[in-house]
């Protein structure tokens, strides 16, 4: 049964609407009436013999006569006529969808053969244009007049060229339209959004959450040369000034040693150890001055950052690196042979997974301790029990320091076994050197001895398949083989008819970052501090990691042991923040436990100062069984977190097109970054974002950030340690995130960039990580259990 009677909510809500909101949504639902009717009329046309006219028609008249309720059945009985037609007809292309025919109304004047005239387009995911019945459907992607809608607002004249012809009119109405399930459900003309609710009651949408506002200035920018004022009305707090007291006490904390900083995402991790920086250099400028200092950053962008913080703090001269680039650096200051390798990150995913193993340190370690061993028989054949007492005695110390402090007594208490076999005993000792005083060598051999991995893998009780060890073996294998020689080729030679470097994926020769940390770790066992067949020496006063998390046991092992003994080492993170699973640790006391060291794990930070509370629900409702046990306290309240959903990708960056063209009119000094799980949806909406003329858009792609205002889009993984005003999250869908442990990890990296406000577009299924009460547009209270998600 139906009534024609509206429910005591839909009458309050209704009531909330003036007569010109009343007409516009009619003024719609009519035109839907009509287009839907014409498409049962087009959907009506016999295909391969097959008559759909007589049950088509029947819809089309049904569709123009019943009332509101009945729409939804009716359009999903069209719906599957139209999918029976295409499985009858391979060449047939069905019309706009009529569950969801357009996203976008215009209506233009122009000039047309010298006469004014009035009239209206419609913008869907697919054309339907039948000029006599008055529907025009253009298709958002490739119709030229889909400019007008995207450039141009309400009250716009525009002047545009449409098959070389220019064209010049004004914009008289402009909507974008939410159709679901043949029904309309939201309208917006302006700043003005209608939406109807699960009640089926039409209500205003308040402004605060129809639009991002309010934030500039939130996110704390990257100083410039100096402090203070940055334009008019611009002031850059001093940053020390926002240090509480739970962080002061960690950065005057005096103790040497390894000091792990932990803490929720915008806790202030990096803020504390770059003032514990600052403060170990005012205590002792000689000592921790800025050339004695190490900073180790997970990218460019946040190296950008820091650069531009320190000097602001009064420290100068720092090397400031991400790992890959001090590795290869360092790498190959030390090692001579490896002037002419290359960084690569094409290691495939198993071999990467075991070269991460911590297992893989105590193999190492085991190698050169036992190493020494193969030479006892050698040094007492050349020179009998003196000579072999003297090398075993020595047996604690590092290879090359032990080879050391025998040549040094040879020349004094040993002189005469020396001179008498002076030619047998260099022997022997060239023979030590090569065997145990090459890093590279010693590396290409056992990371390629498929025996001695697995050994070390079962002992320490490291999960792996055959597939991953065979996979190692060989990917090391060829990596240790000499770089290709491409000199005797013209350098147009060196790259194929596509552009790319012959090349391009290929590894051999070429070492990654896990590569580099290894056979740096084994110039430190090997020569007992950090140097190598070269002779420099490379060491610190203080060494900082920031984001640490996604460093591996390797990583961290060579950097706590690249300073000088007991010296101060500063490592900050969240495990909850990693970005790559397979880093080789996620507890940061198994870590301390497996790497031996002696360091003071400090509780969690108590208070996150970066996001609002709303902002940080949601994320810790992102990480569901993965969320800390202790949560930080949020230190402020927010805009509320939105998800918008829409019918098509075209609809869902107008949306977003209007909202930031908005806030660049109203806020130019604000920051935005939309971010994306992949590239590929990043350059989808960039490259329409482009299209629809929104000012001030930067493709993000390999760290590029300059921190000045504007909109940045991205994907998650340039993102890391940054912070901006707003954050827009593009399709954080089920297919883009789904149940699984790193789609947590990286959703939650991504809502944490949102200082003051936070928006999810989707227009696709969303993520099961995400709350119920958010998707369906109840938005995300207090209730919402942090918990399992």
């Amino acid at each position: 049964m139906h009534s024609d009677e509206t429910t005591p909510q839909e009458q309050d809500r209704d009531a909330a609407l003036d007569a010109t909101e009343r007409a516009l949504i009619a003024d719609e639902e009519q035109v839907l009436r009509h287009v839907q009717s014409e498409l049962a009329r087009a959907l009506a046309q016999p295909v391969n013999g097959v008559d759909f006219d007589r049950e088509l028609m029947a819809l089309r008249d049904q569709i123009a006569e019943e009332r509101a309720e009945d729409h939804a059945m009716l359009v999903e009985h069209m719906t599957r006529l139209a999918a029976l037609r295409a499985a009858q007809s391979r060449e047939y292309a069905p019309p706009a969808d009529p569950r969801s025919p357009y996203f976008a109304r215009l209506r233009l004047r122009d000039t047309h053969q010298g006469e004014r005239r009035e009239r209206e387009v419609l913008i869907g995911r697919r054309a339907f244009i039948d000029t006599r019945r008055g529907v025009q459907i253009v298709d958002w992607r490739n119709s030229p007049i889909s400019r007008i809608y995207y450039c141009y607002r309400e009250g716009d004249e525009y002047e545009e060229r449409f098959a070389g012809e220019l064209q010049a009119g004004d914009v008289l109405a402009r909507r974008t339209l939410a159709i679901e399930a043949g029904e309309l459900v939201r309208l917006q003309q302006g700043e003005r959004v209608l939406v109807r609710d699960a009640d089926r009651g039409w209500m205003r949408m308040a402004a605060d959450r129809s639009r991002l506002a309010g934030g500039a200035g939130t996110a704390i920018r990257a100083p410039g040369e100096h402090l203070g004022r940055h334009g008019p009305d611009q002031r850059l707090p001093e940053i020390t000034a926002l240090i509480d007291p739970e962080q002061f006490r960690i950065i005057t904390d005096k103790r040497a040693g390894v000091v792990i900083i932990r803490g929720g995402a915008g806790t202030g991790k990096t803020t504390i150890a770059l003032h514990r920086v600052a403060f170990l250099h005012f205590q002792d400028k000689r000592r921790f001055a800025g050339k004695r200092v190490l900073i180790i950053t997970p990218g460019d962008a946040l190296r950008r950052y820091v650069s531009r913080v320190l000097p602001a703090l009064d420290v100068k001269g720092v090397p400031i690196h991400t790992f890959p680039k001090w590795a290869l650096q360092t790498a190959k200051r030390l090692v001579p042979r490896l002037k002419k390798r290359k960084l690569t990150d094409e290691t495939p995913t198993g071999a990467r997974r075991l070269k991460r193993a911590p297992a893989l340190l105590d193999m190492l370690a085991a190698e050169v301790r036992d190493g020494g061993r193969r030479f006892d028989d050698a040094f007492a054949e050349v020179g009998g029990k003196p000579l072999l007492d003297a090398w075993v005695r020595r047996r604690n110390l590092p290879p090359m320091q032990r080879l050391a402090a025998l040549e040094r007594w040879l020349e004094g208490d040993g002189r005469a076994v020396r001179e008498n076999n002076r030619v047998p005993l260099a022997r022997v000792m060239d023979q030590v050197r090569e065997e145990l005083g090459d890093p590279f060598e010693m590396w290409a051999e056992l990371f390629s001895d498929r025996v001695r991995v697995a050994a070390a893998l079962k002992a320490s009780g490291f999960a792996y398949h055959e597939w991953e060890l065979n996979q190692l073996v060989e990917t090391v294998a060829r990596q240790a083989d000499d770089p290709p020689d491409r000199s005797d080729l013209d350098a147009g030679l060196r790259t194929g008819i596509d552009g790319i470097s012959i090349d391009a994926g290929d590894i051999t020769g070429r070492l990654d970052v896990d590569d580099l940390a290894a056979i740096l770790r084994l110039c430190q066992l090997q020569y007992g501090r950090l140097t190598g067949p070269s002779g420099q020496v490379v060491r610190y006063e203080h060494v900082v990691a920031d984001e640490a998390q996604d460093l591996s046991p390797m990583t961290i092992k060579v950097l706590c042991d690249a300073v000088k003994p007991g010296g101060p080492v500063t490592l900050a993170g969240d495990t909850a923040q990693r970005l790559s699973l397979d880093a080789g640790f996620d507890d940061w006391d198994v870590l301390v436990e497996q790497l031996g060291l002696t360091a003071h794990v400090l509780p969690p930070l108590s208070v996150s100062y970066r996001s609002t509370r709303q902002v940080m629900t949601l994320a810790r409702h992102v990480l569901g069984p993965l969320a800390p046990e202790v949560q930080a306290r949020d230190a402020r309240d927010g805009a509320p977190v939105e998800m918008l959903r829409f019918a098509e990708t075209g609809e869902a960056v107008a949306f977003l097109a209007d909202a930031l063209k908005s806030l660049r009119d109203r806020e130019r000094r604000s920051s935005v970054a939309l971010v994306a799980r992949t590239a590929a949806v990043a350059d989808l909406y960039y490259n329409i974002l482009r299209r629809a003329e929104v000012p001030d858009v930067r493709r993000i792609r390999q760290q590029e950030f300059d921190f000045s205002p504007g909109i940045d889009v991205t994907d998650v993984f340039q993102i890391k340690g940054l912070e901006y005003d707003y954050v827009v999250l593009l399709e954080p869908t089920a297919g883009q995130y789904p149940d699984d442990v790193e789609s947590r990890h990286l959703l939650h990296v991504a809502a944490t960039r949102a200082a003051h406000q936070l928006w999810l577009i989707a227009s696709d299924a969303p993520s099961p990580l995400l709350p119920a009460s958010l998707v369906e547009g109840r938005g995300l209270g207090d209730a919402d259990p942090g918990g399992d998600a």
